[in-house]
C-alpha cells in the first residue's frame, strides 16, 4: 500500500538497450518499487523481471560502497586515498616489470549504461600509461554484431520486422529480456510465420509455427544447412547480390 508522502520519479531503466519507461515509487528518499510506464511508447507499461528488479540492485547488502582490500579470511575496509596508492604502486611495478602494453582493462557496456565521459577519462588514462588494450562486453556481443552489419550492409542496419512475413526468435526469449518486442506475439495473429531456435521450450517457442531444438553447438550448422537452402533453390534476390555484394561466390562454395 502506498502513502501520501509516496513519490512517483519517472525516468528510464539502463539496464539494457532498450531503455523502457519506469515509474520509481519513492518513499522518505527510498525506493520501495519500480514499476513499467503506461504511456512510455516502447515497453507500454511492461517491465522484465531485471527492470523490476531495481531496488534490490539498489539496496542489495553485497553491493560495493567503499574500497576493500583483500586479506586472510575475507576482506577489509580501506580508505580512498590508501586505495589510490595501492594500484598506483601496482600499476608502476606492472609497467617497469612487463611493459604498459602487459596491462588492459576489462569494462561494462558503455553502450547500455551511456557512460561516454567515463569512456572517454578512461581512454585518456590509458593513453597516458601507454596500452591501447581496452576490453568491454561489447567485445563479445555488440561490437561482432556491429561490424558484421557494417561488412555485410554497408551501415548498422534496423530490421523492419513489422513488416515481415517471416520472424526467427534465434536463442531469444523476449517474454524474459526484452518486453517491447511483445507485438511479435500480437502480429502472431496476422498470419506471420514465427520460428524459434531455441533448446529450450519458451512461451514463444510453443506458440511458434516451427520450433526447431538444435543440439547444443550445432547453430552453425543449422545456419549454414539454411544457407545451402537458400543457395541452391535460388531464393535470394539474385539482382542486388550480383550488383551490391562481393565475395558471394565465396559463400557458395563455402
Amino acid at each position: 500500500m502506498g502513502s501520501h508522502s509516496d513519490k512517483v520519479v519517472k525516468t528510464v531503466c539502463g539496464l539494457c538497450h532498450s531503455s523502457c519507461g519506469v515509474n520509481v515509487h519513492v518513499r522518505e528518499g527510498r525506493i520501495i518499487k519500480a514499476e513499467g510506464m503506461p504511456e512510455h511508447p516502447v515497453n507500454k507499461g511492461r517491465l522484465c523481471p531485471k527492470g523490476g528488479a531495481i531496488p534490490d540492485y539498489a539496496y542489495a547488502p553485497d553491493r560495493l560502497k567503499h574500497p576493500l582490500k583483500k586479506v586472510k579470511g575475507g576482506w577489509q575496509q580501506i580508505s580512498w586515498d590508501e586505495a589510490f596508492d595501492r594500484i598506483t604502486e601496482k600499476l608502476h611495478k606492472v609497467k617497469d616489470q612487463f611493459g604498459a602494453r602487459s596491462f588492459a582493462v576489462f569494462v561494462g557496456d558503455r553502450f547500455v549504461t551511456e557512460d561516454f565521459p567515463i569512456t572517454d577519462l578512461q581512454r585518456r588514462f590509458l593513453d597516458v600509461y601507454g596500452t591501447p588494450n581496452v576490453f568491454n562486453v561489447d567485445s563479445l556481443c555488440y561490437r561482432i554484431r556491429y561490424i558484421n552489419r557494417l561488412l555485410t550492409f554497408g551501415k548498422m542496419t534496423c530490421h523492419d520486422a513489422e513488416n515481415a512475413k517471416c520472424i526467427i526468435l534465434w536463442a531469444h526469449n523476449p517474454q524474459s529480456s526484452a518486453p517491447p518486442l511483445d507485438w511479435i506475439l500480437r502480429r502472431r495473429r496476422d498470419d506471420i510465420k514465427l520460428i524459434v531456435v531455441d533448446t529450450r521450450a519458451t512461451r514463444w517457442a510453443k506458440k511458434a509455427d516451427i520450433h526447431a531444438q538444435p543440439i547444443p553447438g550445432t547453430d552453425s550448422a543449422l545456419a549454414l544447412g539454411m544457407l545451402n537452402v537458400i543457395i541452391s533453390e535460388g531464393l535470394y534476390d539474385r539482382e542486388m547480390v550480383e550488383n551490391y555484394t562481393s565475395g558471394f561466390d565465396k559463400l557458395v562454395e563455402h
